[in-house]
């Protein structure tokens, strides 16, 4: 079965470690005793500090609205596809992400990918292992699919506020490593500005840092990443943040 109870306890990596190789599944939920709240990530290919928040990297264009190629059978779990040249991937780059149908027959339905090939910047063929087995059958030249990594695999620091946050370095990170990214509870964050005790906050213009909800509200910012709490914010100092992703 792909979906499985949340671990609770037995995690292989310390809540305040990196590791050079995967521990857990990525996106994994830890909850402490006290109620915070961490998930597995990789991290992308720039070094993290402690307090640093972190998004999603974008999906591909290579990989994304791609016709089918061949018929695909209820039960499948071997998905072997062509996808649009450009782009390396690294073996297992999709691990724990999703294969995603976005059109024609089979469309809405997501299935988790157990691993996936290595693909060079010219390769047009990839080969996902599925841990759920496709359910409505794929139709040659017909159906379209987006490969979808994990939102916890390579995250990033972004100036794009419009971008997913999927947490806050408790830790400074190298590059590709794993780490556990708390997002729920009582964190200590890099601000930008000066949000007031109770402002909701968002990623900032500034790389890395959380900042106020512009007011009034953006129209395509629609989610809050925490509540400042405790103190007026300083710009580029870490101050305490209640974190509301988890």
């Amino acid at each position: 079965m792909a979906t499985k109870p949340m671990k609770r306890t037995g995690f292989n990596q310390g809540l305040f470690q990196e590791s050079a190789t995967a521990k857990q599944a990525l996106g994994t939920l830890r909850i402490t005793d006290d109620g915070r709240k961490f998930r597995y990530c990789k991290n992308g290919a720039g070094a993290l500090l402690a307090g640093n928040c972190v998004a999603a990297a974008a999906i591909g264009a290579t990989v994304m609205n791609e016709a089918c190629a061949s018929a695909h059978a209820v039960g499948d779990t071997l998905f072997t596809e062509t996808i649009t040249a450009g782009t390396a991937y690294a073996e297992n780059y999709f691990r724990d992400g999703f294969l995603q149908i976005n059109d024609a027959t089979g469309e809405g339905h997501q299935y988790r990918i157990e691993s996936s090939t290595a693909v060079g910047s010219a390769g047009t063929s990839i080969t996902l292992t599925l841990k759920d087995p496709i359910r409505v059958a794929l139709v040659a030249s017909t159906s379209e699919f987006t490969i979808a990594h994990s939102p916890y695999n390579a995250v990033v620091t972004t100036t794009a506020e419009e971008n997913l946050c999927v947490g806050v370095a408790p830790i400074g990170v190298t590059a590709a490593y794993y780490f556990w990214a708390q997002t729920g509870g009582p964190a200590l964050a890099v601000v930008a500005g000066t949000p007031a005790v109770g402002t909701v906050l968002t990623l900032s213009g500034t790389a890395g840092a959380l900042g106020a909800i512009a007011t009034p509200l953006d129209v395509d910012v629609a989610y809050q990443v925490g509540i400042a709490w405790g103190t007026v914010g300083v710009g580029g100092e870490s101050k305490p943040v209640m974190l509301t992703l988890d």
